[in-house]
């Protein structure tokens, strides 16, 4: 089996992040304002995932995606699980728009269901911009965990 790595995007993959992410109708990414990761299989790209700064207090954990060929191995768990770690938001609220079949997973790393506790303005109008008719067609569901 093919090792995983994780490793901060660099700012010239910008364009190829983003077309993966187009490819799923995922938000495009903002170097600026993200942590970014890429995690590989041996030399293959396999995945990518966020951290994207709300405001000082929160952070959004997000556009976990794992490309088809990759599935099954463990990629998003190693992409979640180096986000967490190496949060460099510090002290923060992080929040997660999975989808409602992921609830297990990401408990794994701490998250709660919080659909019932004030998260900001932008967490609920993405919550709500992800559960729009139009978008993908499975519930997406409000996770939050304090770091």
């Amino acid at each position: 089996m093919k090792t995983i790595t994780v490793k901060q995007a660099e700012k010239n993959e910008i364009n190829w992040i983003n077309a993966k992410y187009g490819e799923v109708d995922f938000v495009k990414s903002n170097y600026e304002s993200e942590y970014i990761v890429i995690a590989k299989v041996g030399n293959n790209n396999a995945g990518l995932g966020r951290l994207v700064k709300v405001d000082n207090k929160n952070i959004e954990l997000g556009g976990i995606y794992v490309f088809p060929n990759y599935r099954g191995l463990g990629v998003a768990e190693n992409i979640v699980r180096n986000l967490c770690e190496k949060n460099p938001f510090g002290e923060t609220t992080l929040w997660c728009l999975p989808f409602e079949n992921l609830l297990k997973f990401y408990t794994k790393f701490g998250f709660e269901n919080r659909e019932n506790i004030k998260a900001p303005e932008k967490v609920i109008s993405k919550l709500n911009w992800c559960n729009s008719e139009s978008k993908y067609g499975k519930k997406v569901i409000l996770l939050c965990k304090t770091n």
